[in-house]
Protein backbone atom coordinates (compact mmCIF):
# COMPACT_ATOMS: atom_id res chain seq x y z
CA UNK A 1 0.00 0.00 0.00
CA UNK A 2 1.37 3.27 -0.61
CA UNK A 3 0.88 6.91 0.70
CA UNK A 4 -0.56 9.00 -2.26
CA UNK A 5 -1.74 12.02 -0.18
CA UNK A 6 -1.43 15.95 -0.92
CA UNK A 7 0.16 16.73 2.36
CA UNK A 8 3.67 14.39 1.48
CA UNK A 9 3.61 16.29 -2.02
CA UNK A 10 3.83 19.32 -0.35
CA UNK A 11 6.97 18.42 1.81
CA UNK A 12 10.41 19.34 0.34
CA UNK A 13 12.41 16.53 0.01
CA UNK A 14 16.79 16.10 -1.05
CA UNK A 15 18.79 13.52 -2.56
CA UNK A 16 22.24 13.76 -1.84
CA UNK A 17 25.22 11.33 -2.81
CA UNK A 18 28.24 11.73 -1.03
CA UNK A 19 31.90 9.93 -1.19
CA UNK A 20 34.04 9.33 1.80
CA UNK A 21 37.20 9.63 2.29
CA UNK A 22 38.66 5.98 2.61
CA UNK A 23 38.62 4.35 5.98
CA UNK A 24 36.09 7.28 6.77
CA UNK A 25 32.96 5.62 5.31
CA UNK A 26 31.54 4.28 8.78
CA UNK A 27 31.93 7.26 10.50
CA UNK A 28 30.12 9.45 7.51
CA UNK A 29 26.99 7.05 7.72
CA UNK A 30 27.33 6.76 12.13
CA UNK A 31 26.96 11.05 11.65
CA UNK A 32 24.39 11.54 8.77
CA UNK A 33 22.28 9.06 10.64
CA UNK A 34 22.67 10.69 14.09
CA UNK A 35 22.31 14.40 12.49
CA UNK A 36 19.14 13.20 10.92
CA UNK A 37 17.58 11.63 14.03
CA UNK A 38 18.90 15.03 16.12
CA UNK A 39 17.81 17.57 13.68
CA UNK A 40 13.83 16.95 13.67
CA UNK A 41 13.47 18.72 10.57
CA UNK A 42 12.62 15.09 8.52
CA UNK A 43 10.15 13.38 8.80
CA UNK A 44 10.84 10.84 6.73
CA UNK A 45 14.79 9.43 5.64
CA UNK A 46 16.49 6.77 4.19
CA UNK A 47 20.26 6.47 3.95
CA UNK A 48 21.89 4.10 1.51
CA UNK A 49 25.09 2.49 1.26
CA UNK A 50 26.23 1.45 -2.30
CA UNK A 51 26.77 -2.45 -2.76
CA UNK A 52 30.11 -1.79 -5.17
CA UNK A 53 31.57 1.25 -3.69
CA UNK A 54 31.09 1.43 0.29
CA UNK A 55 32.36 4.94 0.94
CA UNK A 56 29.46 5.69 -1.48
CA UNK A 57 25.93 7.53 0.72
CA UNK A 58 23.23 8.14 -0.64
CA UNK A 59 20.61 9.99 1.31
CA UNK A 60 16.60 10.49 0.22
CA UNK A 61 15.22 12.97 3.21
CA UNK A 62 11.89 14.40 3.55
CA UNK A 63 11.09 17.29 5.39
CA UNK A 64 8.52 17.98 7.54
CA UNK A 65 7.72 21.53 6.02
CA UNK A 66 9.36 24.78 3.78
CA UNK A 67 9.47 26.13 7.61
CA UNK A 68 10.90 23.02 9.36
CA UNK A 69 13.94 22.59 6.41
CA UNK A 70 14.35 26.49 7.07
CA UNK A 71 15.06 26.25 10.33
CA UNK A 72 16.93 23.30 10.17
CA UNK A 73 19.69 24.69 7.47
CA UNK A 74 20.26 27.78 9.05
CA UNK A 75 20.31 26.31 12.51
CA UNK A 76 23.64 26.09 14.69
CA UNK A 77 23.30 22.05 14.82
CA UNK A 78 23.04 22.36 11.00
CA UNK A 79 26.38 24.58 10.70
CA UNK A 80 27.83 21.72 13.00
CA UNK A 81 26.94 18.61 11.44
CA UNK A 82 28.04 19.97 7.90
CA UNK A 83 31.62 20.79 9.31
CA UNK A 84 32.04 17.66 10.53
CA UNK A 85 30.82 15.69 7.21
CA UNK A 86 32.76 18.00 4.91
CA UNK A 87 35.76 16.75 6.95
CA UNK A 88 35.16 13.43 6.39
CA UNK A 89 34.55 13.75 2.92
CA UNK A 90 36.80 12.86 -0.51
CA UNK A 91 35.14 15.16 -2.53
CA UNK A 92 31.90 18.13 -2.16
CA UNK A 93 29.08 16.04 -1.84
CA UNK A 94 28.32 14.80 -5.50
CA UNK A 95 24.59 15.44 -5.83
CA UNK A 96 22.14 17.44 -3.85
CA UNK A 97 18.89 17.53 -6.05
CA UNK A 98 15.73 18.88 -4.49
CA UNK A 99 12.45 17.33 -5.09
CA UNK A 100 9.05 16.51 -3.85
CA UNK A 101 7.83 12.94 -2.73
CA UNK A 102 4.92 11.65 -5.13
CA UNK A 103 4.39 8.19 -3.18
CA UNK A 104 5.56 6.52 -0.93
CA UNK A 105 5.34 2.77 1.08
CA UNK A 106 2.78 3.22 4.31
CA UNK A 107 5.01 2.17 7.28
CA UNK A 108 2.49 1.48 9.36
CA UNK A 109 2.22 -1.64 6.97
CA UNK A 110 5.22 -3.33 8.11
Amino acid sequence: MTIQDPPLRNQPAYIIKMRAKPGSGNKLFELATVGMEKSGASDRFIILREDEDPDVLWNVEVFRSEQAKDDYESSPLADELRNEILDLLAEPPMLRIPVHPYSAADPRKF
